[in-house]
This record gives structure tokens, sequence and C-alpha cells, in this order.
């Protein structure tokens, strides 16, 4: 599952900005860095600082919807599709075929910005990333990785910094909007493909691969908004009091 609808989920589910923000937080750690990830067994503290408790719970969240989604017929039959008709739609796209999960994922993004509209989804992003800005997210990100490795004689590690600087560009372009209302057609969807695809050293598409790409996921919009009112059904609702390490 995809950011955006972490974050919507989280959000309906446990009834805060700062949860819907926490929600996404593991998808954004992630393209910041690849190492951080949300750990199984953090313990918050007994006195959690101003919001940090919604937003421990918006990554319990994440992982525990995650676990359902991709073992749900609403995902596996829309990655299976894709993963068929991907290679034909894009020849001589190297790997295409391994990027169905991720993409399937964003069809159901762009599925939620069309039921939902891109204005009132980028308004809640912005709500929720300037609720979890600073102490809130810096607090969850040292409890799910930065604490748990060996300290550093020199104090803060420098890799520590440059996941902050990275983290806050991502942030900041989220909040800008035009990443997101990328995932509204099949032409934004291939761009933000192409854009996974440059972080593994793949080359970026041609304008034939482009255009036939696009065509094909603006035909796969009907199937995506089916698929996103059967997850909207299905999704287990995780209670505010859901346990930790989950």
């Amino acid at each position: 599952m995809n950011f955006l609808l972490h974050r919507h989920l989280a959000a309906r589910d446990l009834g805060s900005a700062e949860a819907g923000a926490g929600a996404m937080l593991p998808d954004l750690w992630r393209m910041a860095d690849r190492r951080v990830r949300p750990s199984r067994a953090v313990e918050p503290p007994s006195s959690p600082e101003r919001g940090l408790a919604e937003v421990l719970a918006g990554i319990d969240h994440h992982v525990a919807l995650d676990r359902w989604f991709h073992a749900a017929p609403v995902f596996l039959d829309g990655e299976r599709r894709l993963a068929e008709a991907l290679p034909a739609a894009a020849p001589g796209a190297p790997r295409l075929g391994l990027f169905a999960h991720v993409l399937w994922e964003m069809c159901l993004d762009g599925a939620l910005l069309r039921r939902t509209g891109l204005a009132p989804v980028l308004d809640d992003v912005r709500v929720g990333l300037a609720a979890i800005d600073g102490a809130p997210g810096d607090a969850a990100a040292s409890l799910h990785h930065f604490q748990r490795r060996a300290p550093s004689p020199a104090g803060e590690p420098p890799e520590r910094a440059a996941f902050e600087a990275r983290l806050r560009r991502i942030c900041d372009e989220l909040a800008r909007g035009p990443w997101i209302a990328g995932y509204q057609d099949g032409a934004g969807l291939t761009l933000r493909l192409a854009g996974v695809r440059a972080r593994f050293g793949l080359p970026p598409f041609t304008p034939e691969q482009h255009a036939r790409l696009a065509a094909l996921l603006d035909r796969l919009a009907a199937p995506a908004d089916q698929a996103l009112d059967d997850l909207l059904r299905a999704a287990p609702r995780r209670a505010p009091s859901s346990g930790r390490g989950e």
C-alpha cells in the first residue's frame, strides 16, 4: 500500500492528522534511506511528548495494514494483471514486470484521488506533515531506528543528518503538490514509475514507451477504482488501542 492510502486509512481508523501522517512515515523513511524502517519492538516513552503517541500508532497501523494488504486479492489480482501487461506495453524496457507491485499501489493512490479529489487530499497531507514536523517525527525515527544502532563516539551519526535533509526535501515536495497530482492519470503514473526506476539505475522510457504505458494505465483506472472500493470495504479497522510491536 502506498503512502496516500496509508494516510487515509490511519486517519479514518485512529481519528487524528498526526496518526495519518505517522502512517506515511515508513514509506517516506525508505525513500530517504532504505535502511530506516519500522522496528517490531519499540517501547514508547512512559510520558511521550505531544503528538508522538499518535505518530507511533500511525506507524503501527501502517505495518498491520501492509501485512493484510499484501495477502489480499485486491492487491494480488492487480499486481498480477499489471505484471502480465507491462512487458508488452513497453517492449525493450528492462525488468519492467518487477515494478508491477509498486505500480499497482500507485494506481490505487490514483483511485483515491479520483474518489476524494486532489485538493482535499493535499490539504490533509499538508496538515498532517505540519503536525508531526520536528519533535514527533524525529522522535519516531529515533525510536524505530537510530537509537537501535551502536552509538557514535562523536554523537549523532552523520547519516542521521543526511537522512533528515533528504526526508525534509521529500516532505516539502509532497506538500508542493505535483508529485501527488501525478498519481491521477496514466501519464503522471508513468512519470512516477520512471522516477522509481531511476533510483535503481534503470534507463528512462522512450517517448513511445511512455505513451504506451500511459495508455495502459489509463485503461486500468476503472479496475483500480473498483479495487479501491473493495479495499475500503475489506480493510480491517485498527482501533486506537491496538498493541505495539505488530
